[in-house]
C-alpha cells in the first residue's frame, strides 16, 4: 500500500518552482521523466500546470517546429540542478510521493541545490579574497557581501533563480583566471572555458565574463603586447578555452535546433535596447535602484580609486567589465527585472565588486575617525539589508511597484496600513476596477472624435455617403483594414505613469462579419521598433444586430512605459476583411489625478 504524505505548507503555499523558476527547471522533467524535451505531448504539461501552477499563466514556452514548444529559459541552470533533481526523483519514488517532477521532493531538492551552490560560492569567494587580503579583511568582506547585499535574499528567500548559482560560477571564473595567469596549465584553460560557457547558457548576458580572462593584467599597450605573446606561446590553451565554451554552449544551440528548427531562437517579450539604456533608473530609482537597495555597493564603486592605487594591473579589466556589465543590465527593457529585491542581475558580480570594496575598507581603516565612520556605515547597511529582506517576506516592501512616497512611508516599519498601498505604482499585471466605479479619480480627455461628415479623405479610406439612415461613414475591407489610427508619443499625452484608454465606434456589420470578427487593438511602440503591451479585444458578434447600427467600446490599461517617447497606438482593425461600416469613432484618455 502506498504511503500518503501531506504537503508541507512552505511548498504548498509558495512553490519554489513557479514563475521564472519553473521555466528554468522545466527542462529536467521534460527530458528525464517524460522523455519529451520538445513537449510534443501537452497532456503531462497540462496535468502539472493544473496541479501545481493553479491560476498562473503559462508563459514559459512558445511555439516551435513540429508541434514542439521552445522553453524561453536557457538550459544552464537545469544542468547545475541535474544531480539534485536525480536525488529528488529517487526520494519521490521511495517515499510515496508522485514521481511527476513537481511534488515536494523535487521542490526541496531544488532548494537544497541552491543551498549547496551558495555554500560552494562562499567557499570560492573566500579563496578569491585570500588572494588579495588577509584573514581579517577577508572575513569582514564575507560578512558584508553575505548579509549586507541582496545576495542574502537570493540565497534564502528566492534561491531557485540562477543568481546564487552564477555567483559560485563567476567566483570560479575569477579564481581560474588568476590561476592560469600565475601558472599556465591546459586543464585550467579548459575548465575556464567550460565555466564561461555554462554561465552563458544559464543567462546569455553572462557572456560579458569573457572580458575577465581576455583583458586580465592589461594596463596599456606594452602589457597588451605581452598578453598577445603569452596567448600565442600557449596557443593550445586558447584552443582548449574556446573548445570548452563551444562544448557547453552547443547544448543550448542543439536544444534550439531541435525545438524551433533554428540554431538561435528568441522568445522573450522584452529585449535589449543597447542604444537607450535605463542606467540612471537601474542605479538610483525608488522602483528598483541598485544603489538604493544595496547601498554597500556605492562604497565598492568608490573602492575603484583605491584599486587603482593598489592593483593597477586589475583596474582596467575590472572597470571595463563593470561598465559593460552595467550597460548590458541597464539595456534590458524590463530593467526592474520583475518582482524581486533590488537589482538581481548584479548579484553574480559581487565576488568581483568585493575586491575594490576591500581596498576601500583598508584605506579607511588607517585613520581613527574614518575607521569609526565606515564601520558605523557598514553596520547600518547590513542591518538595513536584513531588515528590508524581512519587510519583503512580510509583504511590506513591494518587489515591483515601489515609489519614493511609499519607500519613506514604510521605512523602518514592521507593520503596514493598507491605505498606504495607494502610494505604490499601479498594478500593471492585474485588471483595474471598472471605470464607472472610480471615474472621479481620472481626468477625461477626448483625443479623437470623428463622425465623417466633414472628413478630409486623403485616399486612405473608403468613404460612403449614406448607409442605414445616417450620413457618411467609412467601410473597412481587404483594401482598408483600419479605421482612423491614433498614434502619439506618450509624453505628449500625459506625465502620469499610466493611462486608461477607451475606444468606441458605431458599427454596421455585413453577413461576413459574423464569421470574421474585427478587433479593437491597442499597443505601445518602443524605441527598438518593437511593440509591447499589445491588447486586442474582439467585437462581440453575439450582440450585433444584422442590418442595424450597434455601438461598441473597449478599454486599455497602458503597460509600464519603458521610454517616455514611446508611441501609444489605438486602432479599430478589420483583421479578417469582413467588410463592415464604421461611424462615430471616438477615443477618450483617462488620466489619473495626482495622488
Amino acid at each position: 500500500m502506498q504511503q500518503v504524505f501531506s504537503t508541507e505548507p512552505f511548498i504548498r503555499d509558495s512553490y519554489a518552482l513557479s514563475w521564472d523558476n519553473y521555466g528554468y527547471y522545466l527542462h529536467l522533467p521534460a527530458a528525464l521523466i517524460y522523455h519529451d524535451p520538445g513537449i510534443e505531448n501537452k497532456n503531462w504539461l497540462d496535468s502539472l500546470n493544473k496541479k501545481y501552477q493553479p491560476g498562473r499563466t503559462f508563459y514559459q514556452c512558445y511555439a516551435g517546429q513540429k508541434n514542439r514548444l521552445v522553453n524561453t529559459y536557457p538550459v544552464g541552470l537545469a544542468i547545475c540542478n541535474l544531480p539534485f533533481f536525480l536525488g529528488g526523483h529517487l526520494a519521490a519514488k521511495i517515499s510515496g510521493y508522485s514521481a511527476d517532477g513537481l511534488s515536494p521532493p523535487y521542490q526541496w531538492a531544488m532548494i537544497f541545490s541552491a543551498l549547496c551552490f551558495a555554500i560552494l560560492g562562499m567557499f570560492f569567494f573566500r579563496k578569491l579574497l585570500l588572494r588579495f587580503f588577509d584573514d581579517v579583511v577577508t572575513t569582514a568582506l564575507l560578512l558584508l557581501i553575505a548579509f549586507g547585499t541582496n545576495l542574502f535574499y537570493y540565497a534564502t528567500y528566492d534561491c531557485c533563480l540562477p543568481h546564487i548559482f552564477l555567483f559560485a560560477i563567476d567566483c570560479g571564473i575569477l579564481l581560474l583566471t588568476i590561476s592560469w595567469h600565475r601558472e599556465q596549465k591546459r586543464s585550467t584553460a579548459l575548465f575556464l572555458g567550460l565555466l564561461i560557457g555554462l554561465a552563458t547558457i544559464t543567462r546569455p548576458s553572462e557572456i560579458v565574463w569573457i572580458i575577465i580572462p581576455l583583458f586580465w593584467n592589461i594596463v596599456g599597450w606594452k602589457s597588451f603586447i605581452d598578453k598577445m605573446k603569452l596567448l600565442l606561446k600557449n596557443f593550445s590553451h586558447a584552443l582548449l578555452f574556446v573548445s570548452g565554451m563551444i562544448a557547453v554552449g552547443s547544448l543550448q544551440l542543439f536544444y534550439w535546433k531541435y525545438t524551433s528548427g533554428n540554431w538561435f531562437s528568441y522568445g522573450h517579450q522584452e529585449g535589449f535596447d543597447f542604444l537607450h539604456p535605463f542606467t540612471l533608473k537601474v542605479l538610483f530609482s525608488y522602483k528598483k535602484g541598485w544603489l538604493l537597495y544595496t547601498p554597500v555597493m556605492a562604497l565598492a564603486i568608490l573602492g575603484f580609486y583605491y584599486l587603482y592605487k593598489n592593483q593597477r594591473q586589475l583596474f582596467f579589466v575590472f572597470t571595463l567589465f563593470s561598465l559593460v556589465n552595467l550597460w548590458v543590465i541597464s539595456s534590458w527593457e524590463c530593467w526592474w527585472y520583475a518582482g524581486t529585491f533590488g537589482q538581481r542581475p548584479f548579484v553574480q558580480s559581487y565576488g568581483l565588486m568585493a575586491i575594490p570594496l576591500g581596498y576601500f575598507f583598508i584605506a579607511w581603516n588607517k585613520i581613527l575617525w574614518k575607521k569609526i565612520t565606515v564601520k558605523f556605515i557598514l553596520l547600518f547597511f547590513v542591518l538595513l539589508n536584513i531588515f528590508q529582506t524581512g519587510q519583503i517576506n512580510a509583504g511590506i516592501l513591494d518587489t515591483c511597484r515601489m515609489t519614493e512616497k511609499y519607500y519613506w512611508k514604510i521605512f523602518g516599519r514592521t507593520t503596514m496600513n493598507k491605505d498606504w498601498m495607494e502610494l505604490l505604482e499601479s498594478d500593471h499585471y492585474n485588471p483595474l476596477p471598472p471605470l464607472a466605479t472610480c471615474i472621479n479619480k481620472y481626468n477625461a480627455k477626448v483625443v479623437l472624435q470623428e463622425d465623417f461628415e466633414n472628413f478630409k479623405n486623403d485616399g486612405s479610406f473608403h468613404v460612403l455617403d449614406s448607409t442605414g439612415n445616417r450620413g457618411k461613414c467609412i467601410q473597412l475591407d481587404a483594401g482598408h483594414e483600419f479605421a482612423i489610427t491614433f498614434r502619439k508619443p506618450y509624453n505628449e499625452l500625459t506625465k502620469q505613469e499610466y493611462l486608461r484608454v477607451e475606444l468606441s465606434a458605431d458599427i454596421f456589420a455585413t453577413d461576413e462579419f459574423f464569421q470574421k470578427p474585427a478587433y479593437f487593438a491597442f499597443m505601445m511602440n518602443g524605441k527598438r521598433g518593437v511593440s509591447y503591451g499589445y491588447t486586442s479585444v474582439a467585437i462581440d458578434t453575439a450582440i450585433v444586430k444584422p442590418g442595424k447600427w450597434c455601438h461598441f467600446s473597449a478599454e486599455y490599461f497602458t503597460p509600464y512605459i519603458l521610454h517616455e517617447s514611446d508611441e501609444l497606438v489605438v486602432q479599430l482593425w478589420d483583421a479578417n476583411h469582413a467588410r463592415l461600416l464604421v461611424d462615430n469613432e471616438k477615443i477618450i484618455l483617462y488620466e489619473p489625478k495626482e495622488k
